[in-house]
């Protein structure tokens, strides 16, 4: 085997090997569904099975996910006929084992040769609850964590040609990792006075033609999600940072990494400049999740720089071992690997009244942020981490209420509803047989595809979500609330094109926050029906649209 050979396909030690075991059980033990999920697959079923296109209501276009990758990898398994709750699994055994694989890899480029092999980043992230339940959820998160693993590889290791490809996709997963990008490209370009041309024609490549396709098919350069998320909130997004970061030590493992490196930095092989743009990275990211409030979840957002703050560890443990007498290094190695992973793995939010793993835990909303076990314990309900269907027959009375009244699962929720298309299908209703409205579980309005809905936070609807309101919580806003209802009942009473404004104003008919931004409404409307014509929509997205202000 050649040198390239072995760096790419490294021996695993028995250590690496019960860390991938872990993470393979843990992501799905932990398992869950993010009711954010649902718009993804609301969105893909509409396409797949209904054939209205990637939209959440018939004939509306608006982009109103956050990932196009996760989109796009979506929909040809759902082409397949599985079932959301298989797609999401599978998907994340897949992100688990192949982050692991990267790990073993790094491990390898950023440790001193002839020394046991520690692998700090896999033992703590292999064990750590926060990344392991983001292996499912069924949003774009698996693909973060994996990107970040491929991150520090190619900052450590840039001549690794899979860790190119990957960064090169991290703009299509989710728009602020063009951030770590940037920086990391421009310290390569700046060390090595060349461009690594991969990941940037990898990341003009497919991020170019989802712009292209975005200005056709849904006129504007940037998501709905983008809009609706974009304010300023320092204070919540610090608390957000402390919730996570605070959980699993990293106040004071930061700290240690540091001094570590201060006292190894004479050490041949350290790398203490690509280690320093790690640090950069994961800070430019967190920087921008404070500056919009965080997220409602525990750890969501910050998974990337989380993950590769671990990341920043690799090898410093083998550069210290490296001056231990060589007869103990094989029992330090493994006792630090064993000591970190067993530490790790006792650790959980404060949301949570006891260890998660017994999928059990009573959970508390802590400074408006809630834990996945929110929407674990609800969906626990109608369905097992290690089972593909419900068992609705198991359920009384009060559970049934409890699981479809107050949770986004409703019967069959993450399963499947094929046969009810078919059956709709045939029946020749379309949803103008049922009336506009509003809705917020998203789970519910995914299974309720005859209907067309104003999600009231603003995720779908472009309306809402260009209005100048203030969160209560992250990407929650209630004032918008009242002024999606007055938007189901204008669209339910004078249709839904950028002319029903104008019409429900003329009849006297329209709240008077309509009436006062009726221009920005109407080309707000324009986007979200337009003709798929390449210039006017190249126009529309060109165009600068105020800020709705419902007070005026």
């Amino acid at each position: 085997m050649s040198d390239a050979q072995r760096a790419l396909w490294p021996r695993p030690t028995a250590i690496e090997w019960l860390c991938l075991a872990a993470s393979l059980l843990l992501s799905l033990q932990y398992s869950w569904l993010l009711d954010d999920a649902f718009i993804y697959f609301r969105y893909i079923d509409n396409l797949v099975h209904l054939g209205r296109g990637l939209v959440f209501n018939e004939g509306e276009y608006v982009e109103g996910f956050s990932s196009p990758l996760w989109c796009v990898t979506l929909v040809p398994l759902r082409a397949l006929g599985l079932d959301w709750w298989m797609i999401t699994r599978l998907l994340a055994l897949g992100c688990a084992g192949l982050a692991w694989w990267l790990l073993v890899v790094l491990a390898r480029r950023t440790a001193p040769g002839g020394v046991p092999i520690v692998n700090v980043p896999l033992a703590y992230l292999a064990f750590n609850y926060a990344t392991q339940t983001y292996f499912t959820g069924g949003v774009e998160a698996p693909m973060v964590q994996l990107v970040a693993v491929a991150f520090a590889l190619f900052v450590f290791a840039p001549d690794m040609r899979v860790a190119q490809w990957l960064v090169g996709l991290a703009p299509m997963i989710r728009h602020e990792l063009a951030l770590p990008l940037a920086i990391a490209l421009a310290w390569l370009a700046w060390r090595e006075r060349r461009l690594r041309w991969t990941p940037v024609l990898v990341a003009s490549a497919t991020l170019g033609a989802w712009l292209f396709f975005r200005v056709v098919y849904y006129a504007d350069f940037l998501p709905n999600t983008f809009y609706l998320k974009d304010e300023v909130n320092w204070a919540r997004g610090f608390t957000y940072l402390r919730d996570t970061f605070s959980t699993y030590g990293t106040y004071w493992l930061l700290p240690a990494f540091l001094l570590l490196a201060l006292a190894l930095r004479r050490e041949r092989g350290l790398l203490l400049g690509a280690r320093t743009i790690l640090l950069l990275s994961a800070l430019a990211v967190c920087a921008y999740v404070a500056k919009i409030g965080g997220d409602p979840r525990h750890y969501r957002y910050l998974a990337f720089p989380f993950v590769v703050l671990a990341c920043a560890w690799s090898g410093l443990l083998e550069h210290a071992l490296a001056r231990w007498p060589a007869g103990s290094r094989r029992n330090g190695a493994r006792l630090a690997a064993g000591a970190i992973a067993f530490g790790t793995f006792f650790l959980y939010p404060a949301q949570l009244s006891k260890h998660p793993f017994g999928r059990d835990a009573a959970h508390t909303k802590i400074d408006e942020i809630n834990d996945a076990q929110y929407h674990r314990l609800k969906s626990d309900l109608t369905y097992s981490p290690w089972t593909l269907a419900p068992d609705i027959e198991q359920l009384d009375d009060a559970q049934l209420d409890l699981a479809y009244g107050e949770s986004p699962l409703l019967p069959q929720g993450p399963v499947d509803i094929r046969d009810e298309y078919a059956r709709w299908r045939a029946s020749g209703e379309t949803p103008a047989s049922y009336p506009l409205t509003t809705i917020g579980w998203c789970a519910t309005s995914w299974r309720m595809f005859t209907h067309t809905f104003v999600h009231w936070d603003g995720l779908t609807d472009p309306i809402l979500a260009r209005t100048s309101a203030r969160s209560w919580r992250a990407a929650h806003k209630q004032d918008l609330h009242p002024l999606g209802a007055d938007l189901a009942l204008l669209r339910q009473n004078f249709g839904s094109t950028p002319a029903a404004f104008a019409r429900a104003v003329e009849a006297g008919a329209a709240p008077a926050w309509i009436a006062a931004n009726l221009d920005s409404l109407e080309r707000i409307a324009a986007k979200a029906y337009n003709r798929h014509e390449f210039g006017p929509n190249l126009a529309l997205a060109l165009e600068r649209i105020p800020r709705i202000d419902p007070s005026r």
